[in-house]
């Protein structure tokens, strides 16, 4: 209590040099706040978007570890490669591994691609002639070569239809297919219907792009409208890439057409041929380290991982929050170390100020030790002032301060992807699209898979997140008020090793 009661003496007694060094301290500590905050607040807020995904996973081929047995050191073996991947996991096997405890649903979709026969016609925005019904391609064309000008969905239920449970597609005439039916009825979107003037009621045929005689009949049930589809109807690529021509169908229906084409087909590489692809819904990241674990125990070989597109986009479209916490630890980094270095420095000029101050002390009978500890509680009550003014003025203008850097982040970004996009000619496919793998590693044509469309930060939401988040908050306090602590206590370091070494006698001898 003693050495707390002169402390205070000293500071008042000394105001010019502890207001100096109070102000100091007090733009350090609101310098660290502000910082702390800005990375308190990126955390937050990518913990807080992160616990909004409704996660799903897929079980795909691992690729990689295909790639790395096949590279040995003789060099790459093909043989090797088809040797060390997987055969596509069948409906049978991929329900198996919806038993896991971590999956609270699963439902799946098998894609295939097919072409128009009779009137019907790919839709195609493009100033060029529509694509030819017939399946067949160009002279010396391969018949396993050909790609049909539509993408037709079965989906397996109402829950593996993201596009349209996500509002992103939308029903504007008739209805949807029953859930589970086997008959031969569709949807198909609202371009293609005003292209080929069909409506509800009319049929559709579409064709085998290997062998074009075999033709398979549709009724058309309902038109829905795609909101996203003009935005990517200018993108280039074949007619089955663009969004206004997926069929949608029920997975019983596109199955009876694979299972018949097969049939009517000698050859497997003629018969349309569909791609089945499963979603495990687990819900939360917990969840999926959990099923990621579970796979295993149920038996899934290592020729095949498990995957999240969702975890992907997220992690995408995360990036601004993840750049902006990066550069608020460089930030702290370089305030700390700037700042104890200033304070040493002002303290070394303290201590040799104060010399005198220091030998008589000493020789009243004062130990070196209380004296040490005298300088040191100075700067420590000091810096916890300083600490208190300025964290709280850091508090007051993190938010704004932290939004605006978010914000800069974030047109970064969408500049970087407007130039990538005009140097491409369409938009780069490089980042995480949040539609999920096909099995075997093959990503289905678009459409194809489910589109599960979330809010993620780096999105016009981030900003709305951070502004709950980047408050005064408890653990921000005390990390400020450690490193305050931490800066006295290595300019005290300096004040205690003078101290030490000083000898009384020596300096009141010099004072004379």
């Amino acid at each position: 209590m003693f050495i707390i009661r002169n402390a205070v003496r000293n500071i008042r007694r000394s105001k010019s040099r502890s207001v100096l060094i109070g102000i100091l301290i007090t733009i350090i500590a609101f310098s660290i706040s502000i910082g702390l905050y800005i990375r308190q607040a990126s955390s937050d807020s990518r913990d807080a978007a992160l616990s909004k995904l409704n996660i799903t996973a897929q079980i795909t081929q691992n690729r990689s570890r295909a790639m790395k047995q096949a590279t040995g050191s003789g060099g790459f073996s093909r043989s090797e490669m088809k040797k060390a991947m997987g055969a596509d996991l069948t409906l049978t096997q991929l329900k198996k591994y919806a038993k896991a405890n971590a999956v609270s649903s699963f439902y799946y979709t098998l894609t295939a691609s097919v072409d128009g026969a009779g009137d019907l016609e790919a839709y195609s925005s493009s100033s060029s002639s529509p694509s030819s019904s017939s399946g067949n391609g160009p002279g010396g064309k391969l018949p396993s070569m050909n790609s049909g000008s539509f993408t037709i969905t079965g989906y397996s239920s109402d829950e593996a239809m993201t596009d349209f449970t996500g509002g992103t597609k939308k029903i504007s005439k008739g209805k949807m297919f029953a859930e589970g039916t086997d008959d031969m009825v569709c949807v198909i979107s609202s371009e293609l219907a005003k292209y080929n003037d069909l409506s509800v009621g009319d049929s559709i045929k579409v064709s085998n792009p290997d062998n074009s005689k075999e033709t398979y009949k549709l009724k058309i049930v309902g038109i829905y409208k795609d909101s996203q589809s003009s935005a990517q109807a200018g993108q280039a690529g074949p007619n089955a890439s663009d969004p206004a021509n997926n069929i949608y169908t029920s997975y019983e229906t596109l199955n009876q057409i694979v299972t018949a084409s097969g049939k009517k087909n000698s050859e497997s590489t003629s018969a349309i041929s569909g791609r089945l692809n499963g979603t495990y819904v687990v819900g939360t990241l917990g969840k999926y380290k959990q099923f990621k674990k579970e796979v295993k125990q149920l038996g899934l070989s290592t020729k095949y991982q498990v995957t999240s597109a969702d975890i992907s986009s997220y992690e995408q479209s995360a990036r601004p929050l993840k750049n902006l916490a990066k550069f608020a630890g460089c930030f702290l980094i370089v305030i700390l170390l700037v700042g104890a270095a200033i304070l040493v420095i002002m303290n070394i000029f303290s201590t040799r100020e104060r010399k005198y101050e220091i030998g008589v002390l000493t020789a009243i009978g004062m130990k070196k030790k209380q004296v040490a500890a005298l300088f040191l509680t100075e700067i420590l009550i000091l810096s916890l002032a300083g600490a208190i003014i300025g964290g709280a003025a850091g508090a007051a203008v993190s938010k704004p301060v932290t939004k605006q850097l978010l914000n800069a982040q974030v047109a970064s970004g969408m500049k970087q992807s407007e130039d990538m996009q005009e140097s491409f000619g369409r938009e780069n496919n490089g980042g995480g699209s949040g539609t999920g793998q096909m099995p075997g590693g093959q990503g289905g044509p678009a459409g194809s898979a489910p589109n599960r469309t979330q809010t993620a930060p780096g999105t016009s939401s981030t900003a709305d997140t951070l502004t709950a988040s980047a408050s005064v908050n408890g653990a921000v306090l005390l990390e400020l008020l450690g490193c305050c602590v931490l800066l006295a206590l290595a300019a005290g370091a300096v004040s205690v090793t003078a101290i030490m070494r000083y000898e009384p006698l020596e300096i009141l001898s010099e004072r004379d």
